[in-house]
């Protein structure tokens, strides 16, 4: 008898605010099992009693075979953490030479409204240790909960960082380090970036033991990992030591979701929950990223650039007279109310408009249905999309078009117009708060034109309001409900890393790739997907590296095939494209297209690099690609470089790896670089921008 073959299956579970959401996902990308749940926050175990609610019902729906390899969630616990003030008293510990000490306070001290302590010890004094042990004692009994260490120049030597942070250890202290949020000078920034991630630390700490734990109980010894704010996965054990990354998580698996599963490259991505609605970017098969602003307090950590507008699908209509003043920011979930459309028609015979304060403090100009006997229903932008037809059977949103009739109806009556009047009216007000963030979004990063692609349950019921208002394109994602479980069922390992350097230095890139590199090992990455970048920016002195590489047991999850491959880079490049270079993890793609120049005909060569996931790695609108081996390659490189006072961008891909040189430009000390990285390839292809 064969025995049958098992199924590898990764899981994905998104703790939103309302709802935790989980997928099984087999390792072509497909769903085999989808759950929702309520989120359990006032849980003696917090969220994680709905993270173990919601693993057990995707494990009861899949077949016998099926073995989960990985499960992976995205959560809101550290934005909530920090919006509901559930922080520690933290105790910010400077560090610096004796005759900084002024100038090390000025600039650690915490800000108004950081409810923080604050001590400073000299580094260069002879009893440095019992100076630490003496501040901590003294926090002990002022109930500080956590302590923040950040040194002067800790970015260079974080030696006496480190020490007082096994000092804190030893006295039971959770511990964060400035030098490990961010590698760029700036002590201020450093300081609270880490005394905002130290705040959060014992909730954070708290929540990973229960989720660690639930999912335990379940599937021992499957590894789980946990999405960051720029889209990126990581080992749980990341979660506890620097919390602050996964800000904006969700969103951001949102739009993992959408680039893995669905090969979105370009546009602007709407997530329509609830509540609210969070709207981020998709450029070249990326998140568009940005430096997080937290609590009013500027950071050095990178994450998705989401905006997020207080209108969704359950938002609550307010009416001034006879005229539609907003919709929302109060939602049907906040007031505690049923959606009229999901509210079968028989129940709202009889039912009359109300105004109603959904909140205390709250206006009490929203509008809600009230029936005789006493009964309220909300009137929401899920209830006139479905009232004008717009949302298809089969869709989340969808719902009771008769009772969305009758909500309409009534609203339309109160304001002397038509039911379809009313139901439109509704949707334009909503879409309206939304249209100037997304236009302002297309501006900013260069996507006019670019479609606008929808996830969330309610992505049909604004979605393709705003694009009619912006005349672009409305795309809804398949499975967009779940759309952030499947984003982090897929999610990568990445590593992100920056230094502050006066100058260009290979040594200092060299050992920066290396430092990303062994962490995203060190959190999860397997070894042989590993690919390191680095980017240099002169106008801010500051050098980037990223690590990326998949978890060992889904390292191949989403591989593209050679056609698959093909047809992505067509998308960018036109139909010209042709294969030049492939290796094990990344293929090189090039063009002719020809433009004009002041009159004149010119040809350019574009390239593409892509990942065997079909994610958009490096792009030149005009290239010369050198092949050949190290030794070929380099000597024609070097004929290009003679005479030239500044290095073009300069990448390098080989059988097994991509490696970047925008950070040199410096022909001597790229050549140099290039040289000592490639003497041991075989064939390589040298990609030199023209």
């Amino acid at each position: 008898m064969t025995a049958e073959v098992t199924l590898p299956v990764r899981i994905g579970i998104d703790v939103g605010g309302t709802f935790t959401k989980g997928v099984a996902l087999d390792p072509a990308g497909q769903i085999l099992a989808v759950s929702h749940v309520p989120t359990t926050h006032r849980h003696d175990l917090g969220v994680a009693a709905g993270v173990l609610e919601a693993l057990r019902a995707l494990l009861r729906q899949l077949p016998p075979h099926a073995r989960p390899m990985l499960v992976a969630h995205s959560t809101t616990q550290a934005t909530n953490a920090l919006l509901e003030r559930d922080t520690a008293l933290v105790g910010i510990l400077a560090l610096g030479d004796a005759r900084d000490e002024r100038r090390v306070n000025n600039v650690t001290r915490p800000p108004a409204g950081l409810h923080a302590r604050h001590a400073f010890v000299a580094t260069n004094a002879p009893d440095f240790d019992l100076r630490v042990q003496a501040v901590l004692d003294a926090w002990r009994g002022q109930g500080v909960g956590v302590v923040a260490v950040s040194q002067a120049f800790g970015v260079d030597d974080a030696s006496f960082e480190q020490r007082a942070r096994d000092l804190a250890r030893s006295a039971d202290y959770p511990v964060t380090l400035g030098s490990d949020l961010s590698g760029a000078y700036g002590l201020e920034m450093r300081t609270l970036s880490a005394t905002v991630n130290a705040s959060i630390l014992p909730t954070m700490i708290r929540t990973a033991r229960h989720v660690r734990n639930a999912v335990h109980e379940l599937l021992p010894n499957v590894p789980l990992l946990i999405v960051r704010g720029d889209g990126g996965a990581a080992d749980l054990r990341a979660f506890e030591e620097t919390p602050l990354n996964t800000v904006v998580s969700g969103p951001a698996a949102s739009l993992g979701g959408a680039i893995l599963s669905h090969g979105v490259m370009d546009g602007v991505f709407f997530e329509v929950g609830g509540t609210s609605t969070n709207i981020g970017v998709i450029k070249d098969g990326q998140p568009a990223l940005k430096y997080m602003t937290v609590m009013d307090v500027p950071t050095g950590l990178r994450a998705a650039d989401i905006r997020i507008a207080g209108v969704a699908g359950g938002s609550l209509v307010r009416l001034k007279g006879r005229r539609i003043e907003d919709v929302g920011p109060r939602s049907a979930h906040i007031a505690g109310l049923a959606y009229a459309s999901f509210t079968p028609p028989e129940l709202l015979v009889g039912a009359s408009l109300e105004l109603i304060a959904p909140a205390p403090g709250d206006p009490a100009d929203y509008a809600v249905l009230r029936t005789s006997n006493g009964a309220r229903y909300a009137i929401t932008p899920t209830c006139a999309a479905n009232a004008l037809g717009a949302i298809p059977e089969g869709g989340y949103a969808h719902a009771q078009r008769e009772s969305a009739r009758i909500a309409l109806a009534l609203l339309g009556k109160h304001l002397g117009a038509s039911m379809e009047a009313a139901a439109q009216a509704v949707l334009e007000a909503s879409a309206e708060k939304l249209t100037q963030t997304v236009h302002s979004l297309t501006r900013e990063y260069g996507l006019r034109g670019a479609p606008i692609y929808g996830g969330g349950g309610a992505a049909s019921v604004l979605g393709p309001v705003v694009a009619r208002r912006l005349g672009a394109s409305f795309l809804p994602i398949p499975h967009s409900d779940v759309i952030s479980s499947i984003g982090a069922a897929l999610a990568v390992i990445r590593v992100e890393r920056e230094r502050s350097v006066t100058r260009q230095d290979p040594t200092v890139a060299d050992l920066l790739e290396r430092e990303v590199g062994d962490e995203a090992v060190r959190l999860g990455a397997d070894p042989a997907s590993l690919r390191v970048e680095t980017e240099y920016s002169a106008r801010e002195s500051r050098l980037r590296a990223v690590a990326t590489g998949a978890h060992p047991l889904s390292a191949r999850t989403r591989a593209l095939d050679a056609d698959e491959l093909q047809q992505q880079a067509r998308q960018v490049l036109g139909d010209q494209t042709r294969l030049v270079f492939s290796g094990a993890h990344h293929s090189l793609f090039v063009a002719t297209r020809a433009r004009r120049v002041l009159l004149r005909r010119v040809e350019q060569h574009a390239a593409l690099v892509l990942d065997n996931r079909g994610v958009r790695l490096l792009r030149f609108e005009d290239a010369l690609v050198l092949n050949g081996t190290p030794h070929d390659a380099i000597r024609q490189l070097t004929v290009l470089l003679a005479g030239r006072a500044v290095a073009p961008h300069v990448a390098a891909l080989t059988a097994s790896r991509l490696r970047d040189y925008a950070h040199l430009h410096e022909p001597a000390a790229l050549l140099r670089q290039m040289t000592d990285n490639l003497r041991l390839e075989g064939q390589v292809a040298l990609i030199v921008e023209q």
